[in-house]
């Protein structure tokens, strides 16, 4: 559930969702309820990443945004995702949020030695990720949504988005396609961030957050280059002045 209040009311609000589970190879979605008020004139299709949007638009007043979105996942988690027809071409090259400065460069070159290179693309990025979690510790509130991977790596503390915004910049750097997701896993009570890294022609999850693969417990939203391309909300509209977001998710275990 995602919630937003303005100090004052907005109108002409324009809006882009993207916090609908997909059904894919990883995970099947059925029973979706979804509640979005106010909720004129919506619509809905997929991004150039194929990822499911819901637009809309409300020109009345308003003080407050809601989205609430619920249904059952059935999460397959171990099976690796293939790539079928798609292009990897866009997730080789980092953006300006997964460029590699100094301070990435020099650890990269310190972290992958001779050996390093006779490792396949998933081990290699096992390798990245498991040196980035001797050197870079979880904490909130020291980075915001346009900090980039080399400044939250010289800070050597951030979240989620961080984690996997730097892993993304190493991979790149070794020349590894790879994918910033967007979801939810159990425990966590708030969206979560992580990776997905080509091989042979399948893509393959890690959390570079908790230094693991990924398994059954997460559930994914969307994919893209960076997390700008997997924005759970993005709008514009007048009015409002100071505005305050909160996102609640609640995931539960159903054993059958």
């Amino acid at each position: 559930m995602m919630q937003m209040s303005f100090e004052f009311p907005a109108v002409d609000h324009h809006f882009t969702l993207r916090c609908f589970p997909p059904s894919d190879a990883w995970q099947k979605i059925t029973g979706e309820n979804v509640e979005i008020s106010p909720n004129k004139f919506i619509s809905s299709q997929t991004d150039s990443f194929s990822n499911r949007c819901v637009y809309g638009k409300s020109s009345s007043p308003h003080n407050q945004f809601s989205v609430e979105v619920g249904g059952v996942a059935e999460v397959y988690g171990t099976n690796p995702l293939s790539s079928g027809d798609e292009n990897e071409s866009p997730f080789r090259y980092p953006t300006s949020l997964t460029q590699c400065g100094k301070n990435l460069c020099d650890f990269y070159e310190k972290t992958s030695s001779s050996s390093f290179q006779n490792l396949s693309n998933f081990q290699k990025a096992e390798f990245l990720m498991n040196s980035l979690s001797e050197n870079f510790s979880y904490v909130p509130g020291v980075t915001g949504v346009n900090t980039s991977a080399e400044e939250a790596f010289c800070l050597g503390r951030g979240v989620c988005q961080d984690y996997a915004h730097i892993l993304l910049a190493l991979c790149r750097k070794s020349r590894i396609p790879c994918k910033y997701v967007a979801g939810m896993m159990i425990g966590e009570g708030a969206t979560h961030a992580w990776t997905e890294v080509f091989e042979d022609g399948k893509w393959l999850l890690l959390d570079p957050t908790h230094n693991r693969r990924c398994d059954d417990s997460y559930i994914v939203f969307s994919r893209g280059r960076d997390a700008r391309d997997c924005s759970i909300n993005q709008g514009v509209f007048t009015g409002g002045g100071r505005q305050t977001q909160k996102i609640r998710v609640f995931v539960e275990e159903i054993r059958r």
